[in-house]
């Protein structure tokens, strides 16, 4: 499989925000669009827990987004029951995971900053140039300052591709903070954004992008910029783990037992956003050990973030939490109208790719948790 840059994030990198700070806002999202398809069927929501620590084999307690347990009678009420939290009553678990797209400084640049030569103010160089490369087809890009009027950045784009070469020149006017975009998309077409545009304006999913910012202007010369390089969730082996490890700690408590089986009194069920950034080591990995692993597309989490941005205006981030779906009708209802866009197509299946909600059941008297295909 490929792996490309999220369409989550070709649309959050136009907001402006740091990455562990609109990475958080994701992973919120993607809990608040679980939490909309728990709540499709009522009985389920009577056995949940949220944000609990869920106790393994191993003695370690695990946080996971939502657990549902049978239920015990409420001390203080003599008609309402709610989840007991005791492990011999825990009958399925849904975790959240995501990795997004981390921007780190190319390491070509670091080794041109350190020449002496590069020792000094950007327009006083000769400029950095670095290749972009995909399937034969090679992009040479320098980047250099220029005095001119109106424009103080130019950047000269070689293509060369099969002994053939073609070149381009743009040029830009920047302003101190502002960005230049360079993106290679699934057709392996080049795209150079200049400070006024944003990578959502791009139709197609990206497979790399460069971005360069402009950290410095003095008289409207570039004194520093920097150089980064987006690159598709390096630290998804590492979630992968984690959501893998809670499932086979906590089935071996509940089961008595590491592996999968068909004995669905207990299950684990993954949830992942930015999908694409999970390469195949990955999803074996999850594969092996969840027994659901199931995929929110991208075009659902950038639909919510529109949505909210809409309802609530410019501080609608805050409202894009746990909390506030619970305590304000406005964030419940809003997640419920999103899902209904979709047709309720909010999860699909890793393997089957196939659509699926979640249902209460009861067998034996016993309490289930089932994953099933959505009904069309």
């Amino acid at each position: 499989m490929k792996i490309m840059l999220s369409d989550v994030f070709k649309f959050t990198q136009g907001l402006g925000q740091k990455g562990h700070q609109i990475g958080r806002k994701v992973g919120d999202a993607i809990e608040l669009l679980t939490l909309g398809m728990i709540h499709l069927d009522k009985n389920l929501t009577k056995f949940l827990k949220i944000e609990d620590g869920v106790e393994g084999a191993t003695s370690a307690k695990h946080k996971v987004e939502f657990s549902f347990y049978n239920t015990i009678k409420n001390n203080e009420s003599l008609f309402d029951e709610i989840p007991s939290g005791k492990s011999s009553d825990l009958f399925g678990i849904i975790e959240c995971k995501k990795v997004g797209v981390e921007q780190t400084i190319k390491q070509s640049f670091k080794t041109w900053k350190n020449l002496a030569e590069n020792k000094r103010e950007f327009y006083l160089t000769n400029g950095y140039e670095f290749t972009m490369s995909q399937n034969g087809s090679r992009w040479r890009l320098i980047v250099s300052s220029i005095d001119e009027e109106k424009n103080n950045i130019s950047l000269n784009a070689t293509h060369e591709f099969k002994g053939n070469s073609e070149n381009v020149i743009h040029k830009f006017l920047c302003k101190q903070n502002e960005q230049i975009l360079i993106a290679v998309d699934e057709d392996d077409d080049l795209h150079i954004l200049g400070p006024t545009k944003i990578l959502s304006s791009i139709n197609k999913s990206l497979k790399k992008c460069v971005i360069i910012e402009i950290n410095t202007i003095i008289n409207n010369k570039v004194i520093k910029i920097n150089v980064n390089e987006a690159l598709p969730g390096p630290q998804t082996p590492e979630k992968a783990k984690q959501a893998s490890f809670v499932s086979l700690d906590v089935r071996k408590k509940i089961l008595g037992q590491f592996d999968k089986s068909d004995n669905k009194s207990f299950i684990s069920v993954l949830v992942i956003g930015e999908s694409s950034h999970w390469e195949n080591k990955s999803r074996l990995m999850i594969k092996l050990c969840n027994d659901y692993n199931l995929i929110i597309p991208d075009n659902a989490l950038v639909y919510l973030f529109e949505q909210f941005e809409s309802k609530f205006g410019d501080n609608y981030q805050d409202k894009i939490t746990k909390t506030y779906y619970r305590i304000d009708t406005n964030v419940s209802e809003l997640i419920k109208k999103i899902i209904e866009h979709f047709n309720f197509k909010i999860f699909y299946n890793m393997e089957t790719k196939e659509f699926m909600v979640f249902k209460h059941h009861k067998k034996d008297f016993k309490n289930l948790l089932l994953v099933e295909k959505l009904k069309s």
